[in-house]
């Protein structure tokens, strides 16, 4: 099953691995990292509109 990751670039920058974290449960992944904080679909809502379509074309 495809799996999408969206992780914070803050989160990214301090070192923690989403995708590794991930990867051992879901081998067909996609990672985007963005720049907004913890509520990403108040902050960013045409980014992670644009990742849940490009994750149910998958």
């Amino acid at each position: 099953m495809p799996v999408t990751v969206l992780q914070q670039d803050w989160g990214a920058a301090l070192g923690y691995d989403a995708v590794g974290l991930w990867r051992a449960w879901a081998p067909d992944l996609e990672h985007r990292t963005m720049s907004c904080g913890h509520f990403m679909a108040e902050e960013a809502p045409a980014e992670v509109v644009e990742a849940l379509r490009a994750l149910l074309a998958r």
